[in-house]
């Protein structure tokens, strides 16, 4: 196994967001979900995006990503369609100690993200360690369905 499987408590941590596109976007709408303290740093950024910040559920700093732009943060996410940019980030990352994901050279960062399913309190997480993330989201759609079909899960009493 070359991942170790781990939830993380986000809440009130800071996340850094390289880049202000569609992969960008769905990095970001699981980090607001967990609390964590979002800056997204592009000279761009989509419609969505745009409307988190003007909600104050992210950050946004439209310029170019500079060294620096990472510092202090729990969790950075290299997500530009720029390979030296991804790069120059995964680079700082790894010097300074902070974890990152890097969208288009997966292996490249120190985690993956998994596709999750999340019903109430219960999460599931599908991994294929990176290998295919379409067939991880098959399963866990295969998953959703299963469990729509499932009766409920009963608490225990005592």
């Amino acid at each position: 196994m070359d991942y170790y499987p781990v939830f993380l408590k986000m809440k009130g941590r800071r996340a850094v967001v390289i880049g202000g596109g569609k992969v960008a976007e769905r990095k970001v709408a699981s980090l607001i979900k967990s609390g964590a303290k979002i800056s997204v740093i592009s000279p761009e950024v989509t419609p969505k995006l745009a409307r988190w910040a003007g909600s104050k559920k992210i950050k946004t700093v439209r310029r170019p990503y500079r060294p620096g732009d990472i510092d202090q943060a729990t969790l950075a996410f290299a997500a530009t369609n720029d390979i030296v940019v991804n790069h120059a980030v995964t680079r700082t990352a790894k010097q300074s100690g902070i974890w990152i994901n890097r969208a288009d050279v997966g292996q490249d960062g120190d985690f993956i993200l998994p596709a999750v399913l999340k019903k109430g309190k219960r999460t599931i997480a599908v991994s294929t360690g990176g290998e295919s993330p379409a067939i991880a989201k098959k399963t866990r759609d295969d998953l959703m369905a299963f469990l729509r079909l499932a009766p409920p899960i009963k608490k225990r009493k005592g």
